[in-house]
């Protein structure tokens, strides 16, 4: 890849070209990174390349034709043109990964007031960094050759960069290193444990649980589709097919609506799991709730009470032979203890009418 950087200030680059990762990337050919001097390209003896404002106003403005001539001398056919400005698009690793795609880029930096307006018209793309105020765009323009350079191929391990914070919209896993423990602080023991499976399993549910503490707008930007009343959150950090153990998967059919067709939806995550299974059986053990109350608040329904305590005997059978598994044994054992205290004090109401039958049947032969 080449990188052309165009800049009143091309000293501010000497540091920034001779260490780390960047010069290495240059020194082994990955990318080609030159600074270009906007003055070189001023017709004007003193090298000026700004000029007061049309309308008055604080500062000076870059002009026109400097630039205008600098990107038309370095332009090539496939070279894509960035503008860095406060009122470009924000700037994120999505946009990273496309630039890094690119093979020929000329960024310009901004100063002083700006730039003169036309300039946006022989521009690709305006990109800013943040919503926040620099003296120019050299450091902005560091920003992008730094994070699209460390995406080239053979500039870091492949490895590093699957793992990436904002991989996925997700932060990076913890890290640690020697000692274990340092000040009553101790390394997770899953991470000493070799197990590969583990520890890969740990860090993505370490990645989820540190985005949703430090930066939950990653969590909320994640693209979804809505499918009714569920939301399906698009996944791209799973490299390859894996396989899940769905001997203990919930299944479920959610309701059609829209223009998505989903037949069958089938959870593996535990926690996620018992949330659901719990929110749906209480669904059940609502209405099965109401009947119970309506048995025992009527008085003339000689009917009612067979037909519920038959539900009641149906819902102990679908708890254990579909739910069980999801609950945790507490749960489960409150919940069968709640419907068999129903279960008895519906059979009590049914024994105290069918008594008061018998006694007025006895009543009358007299």
């Amino acid at each position: 890849m080449k990188i052309n950087i165009l800049t009143l200030f091309p000293n501010m680059f000497d540091g920034f070209l001779t260490e780390s990762i960047i010069k290495r990337a240059v020194d082994n050919k990955k990318v080609d990174i030159n600074i270009k001097n906007l003055r070189d390209y001023s017709k004007n003896k003193h090298k000026q390349v700004d000029d007061t404002p049309y309308g008055g106003g604080a500062g000076m403005v870059l002009m026109c034709e400097p630039v205008f001539d600098a990107v038309e001398d370095i332009k090539k056919k496939n070279t894509k043109v960035i503008m860095m400005t406060p009122q470009g698009k924000q700037y994120d690793q999505k946009m990273a990964e496309k630039l890094s795609k690119e093979k020929d880029l000329l960024i310009i930096c901004g100063h002083y007031e700006g730039f003169d307006e036309r300039i946006s018209s022989i521009v690709d793309e305006e990109i800013s960094i943040g919503d926040y105020v620099l003296t120019g765009g050299e450091i902005p323009a560091m920003v992008l050759t730094d994070s699209i350079t460390r995406l080239l191929p053979g500039v870091i391990e492949e490895e590093s960069k699957d793992n990436d914070s904002f991989t996925d919209n997700l932060l990076d896993y913890p890290t640690y290193t020697k000692p274990r423990e340092y000040r009553g602080m101790k390394v997770p023991d899953v991470l000493l444990s070799g197990d590969h499976k583990k520890i890969d399993e740990w860090r993505k549910e370490e990645q989820i649980k540190k985005t949703k503490e430090k930066r939950p707008d990653l969590i909320n930007n994640r693209k979804r589709k809505t499918i009714g009343k569920y939301s399906l959150i698009e996944d791209t950090s799973k490299k390859q097919i894996v396989n899940l153990n769905m001997d203990n998967a919930y299944k479920f059919s959610p309701k059609k609506k829209g223009v998505f067709d989903v037949n069958k939806v089938m959870i593996v995550e535990p926690t996620f799991i018992s949330k659901v299974a719990k929110k749906n059986l209480q669904k059940k053990l609502g209405s099965l709730l109401n009947q119970v109350q309506i048995v025992l608040n009527d008085e003339t329904d000689d009917e009612g009470a067979s037909y519920v305590l038959g539900e009641l005997d149906r819902m102990k059978a679908l708890i254990i032979s579909l739910y069980a598994k999801y609950l945790d044994q507490e749960y489960l054992s409150l919940l069968m203890i709640k419907l068999d205290a129903l279960k008895n004090e519906v059979a009590l109401k049914e024994m105290e009418k069918i008594e008061t039958v018998n006694y007025n049947k006895k009543g009358r032969s007299r």
